[in-house]
């Protein structure tokens, strides 16, 4: 595990935070073996989803084919409902059902679930202490661990397929822990006690909800969709505030050739007219001239494209700085033509189509600047040094001390 600090963010968008404040925990002390239960997880949910066809939603694009799909959308209403405090949550019994649940469905090998399970172990670093959960148990599904998603969506197709059961009246989805339903027009009462049996449901899963019925319109994610009108627009949260990249940041000039586009396209496919999205495109039309552009935001709707076969391709990243003058990309391709002509043996993996090139990214200033800042300001750093780092320390040559600076070897021969 990474022995880096914890550290938590402020739910301050929650209502009443004032007085009842919340966080979020986020972890970075993850286990490296996570890496391989994301993608057996990710394998088994996909298996899952092909074959029970549950409504696991994963982009808002999936969300509004959904709603499109809806017959007779005036006779319907929503019903929304968000798990309150997913990932930790999810305890080792319901994560325990959620493999036995996977397991009838394709076959899961045990050496499978022991990465899974051994992948939920969690310790927090702070202050060059550690520090352990109450009880006895390590168990934990961590924000920010590398397999903490693919958990939760194994959890949610678990949850989905026991709704599917219980309420096969109501076409129910889940995006990870936002939830949403759409079922015929009802009386107030018979909705009423369906409201309780699903708090009920989540409840035997050791999870609780909040949850709202018998609505004609609903914000789920960052869209607004409306069973009266038939339409959907884009929605943003009322503290949501749009920051986007400076013209002439240290920023690959593709990256922010791209930005207006990409933010054109977004809305746009939000958006199921010209006229919810001009409603919409006031806000990104400032915050984009704030940072420098002056691009005019259309209405431009993405067409459907067809489904092309994944390639096999390895990617280069060097860091990116406006100030190196050398193109990098053009050079390393064309190393890699030098190297691997035509004639090789190995030109049907190294080749142009196979090796890609894309800048990625380096720390801006904010970040060198509180990396140093921590550095020099945590005296206690020091003072923990391990004096000895040889993997068997009653081996060491300097009789554990090999830490030890500034020293002055002598040797008779």
């Amino acid at each position: 595990m990474a022995e880096r600090d914890a550290f938590i963010t402020l739910k301050d968008h929650k209502e009443n935070f004032e007085n009842n404040p919340k966080y979020r925990l986020l972890n970075p002390a993850k286990s490296e073996i996570g890496v391989i239960s994301k993608t057996h997880l990710q394998n088994i949910n996909n298996k899952i989803r092909q074959q029970l066809t549950l409504k696991q939603w994963r982009s808002t694009t999936t969300v509004i084919n959904w709603f499109q799909n809806i017959e007779s959308k005036k006779t319907k209403q929503f019903l929304q409902l968000d798990i309150v405090d997913f990932y930790p949550s999810i305890s080792e019994k319901l994560l325990t059902d959620a493999l036995t649940f996977a397991k009838s469905q394709t076959p899961i090998d045990s050496s499978i679930t022991n990465i899974i399970m051994h992948s939920r172990k969690s310790l927090l670093f702070s202050d060059n202490s550690v520090w352990m959960k109450k009880g006895s148990s390590s168990f934990d599904v961590t924000m920010g661990s590398h397999d903490g998603a693919e958990v939760c969506e194994l959890v949610g197709l678990h949850i989905l397929n026991q709704m599917k059961q219980k309420f096969p009246s109501i076409d129910f989805g889940l995006y990870r822990d936002d939830g949403l339903g759409c079922y015929q027009k009802c009386p107030g009462p018979s909705m009423e006690h369906t409201k309780k049996e699903i708090i009920q449901l989540f409840k035997s899963n050791n999870l609780s909800i909040t949850i709202d019925t018998n609505m004609q319109q609903v914000n789920f994610l960052d869209i607004t969709l409306n069973l009266t009108s038939c339409k959907y627009s884009p929605y943003r949260k009322p503290n949501d505030q749009l920051l986007y990249i400076h013209k002439d940041s240290n920023h690959p000039q593709t990256i922010k050739r791209q930005l207006p586009t990409m933010i054109q396209q977004r809305i746009s496919d939000l958006s199921i007219g010209e006229s919810e999205f001009n409603t919409a495109k006031g806000e990104y039309q400032s915050a984009l001239e704030s940072s420098g552009f002056h691009d005019k935001l259309i209405y431009a709707p993405s067409t459907p494209k067809s489904r092309s076969r994944s390639r096999s391709v390895i990617w280069f990243n060097p860091p990116f700085n406006a100030t190196v003058k050398n193109n990098i990309g053009k050079q390393f391709l064309a190393l890699v033509s030098k190297h691997f002509p035509p004639h090789h043996k190995l030109s049907k993996i190294f080749n142009r189509n196979t090796i890609k090139l894309s800048y990625s990214c380096a720390p801006n200033m904010k970040s060198v600047i509180s990396g140093h800042n921590k550095s020099i300001l945590n005296s206690s750093n020091t003072s923990t040094t391990k004096p000895c780092n040889c993997r068997d320390s009653s081996k060491c040559p300097l009789d554990g001390q090999c830490q030890q600076e500034a020293l002055i070897y002598k040797a008779t021969i």
